[in-house]
């Protein structure tokens, strides 16, 4: 990655309490500040017995409210610029199961105020590929992982089952097995 981005970026995202939340008549002891980029917890016991918030810092914060392109322009935008000029570049999704990672990621394809990191990602690199023209061909693959409780799994082979991680010294760390295909255009077609 260029010199003038951090390695490594901590991205929180806080998601809207469920039907089943609020019809448990939970209550939300999560305050997102998008501006201090910062996440408090306040202590739910009343408040004459309250600890005091405990607060953390990352390096951007989206609350309930946030749009998808807002989280991509901020998030995974510069990390696809620097792989559109030869650098690698990792968007790492964690999070409990049910905590929205799929919606950050995936989205909603045929909304498109309501498309992930992944689409939007998508469009990019190929307006990007538009953009220079017929003069320069590009190579584009694609494949598709999930890390669940520490079993790999090729999302887009999913009868695979297992896969490994590996690494040698002439690749580095890959994942024996991953299907990886070559796409041609935004809505991932496959070339035959």
């Amino acid at each position: 990655m260029k010199d003038d981005k951090q390695a490594v970026r901590v991205v929180v995202r806080t998601r809207p309490f469920s039907n089943k939340e609020k019809q448990g008549g939970y209550s939300n002891i999560v305050k997102s500040d998008a501006n201090a980029a910062s996440i408090s917890i306040i202590d739910p016991r009343p408040e004459s017995v309250r600890d005091p918030p405990k607060v953390f810092t990352f390096d951007s914060v989206f609350d309930e409210e946030s749009i998808q392109i807002n989280v991509y322009n901020k998030t995974a935008r510069h990390i696809v610029d620097s792989v559109l000029e030869g650098y690698n570049g990792t968007i790492f999704a964690y999070g409990q199961t049910g905590t929205g990672k799929t919606f950050s990621m995936e989205g909603i394809r045929d909304v498109p105020e309501l498309r992930g990191i992944i689409p939007n990602a998508f469009e990019h690199v190929f307006n990007h590929i538009k953009s220079c023209g017929s003069s320069i061909q590009f190579l584009v693959r694609a494949s598709y992982l999930e890390l669940y409780n520490e079993d790999v799994i090729d999302l887009l082979n999913p009868k695979a089952g297992k896969l490994d991680i590996k690494e040698r010294p002439d690749v580095g760390v890959y994942v024996k097995d991953l299907k990886s295909f070559v796409i041609k255009d935004v809505d991932g077609n496959l070339f035959s």
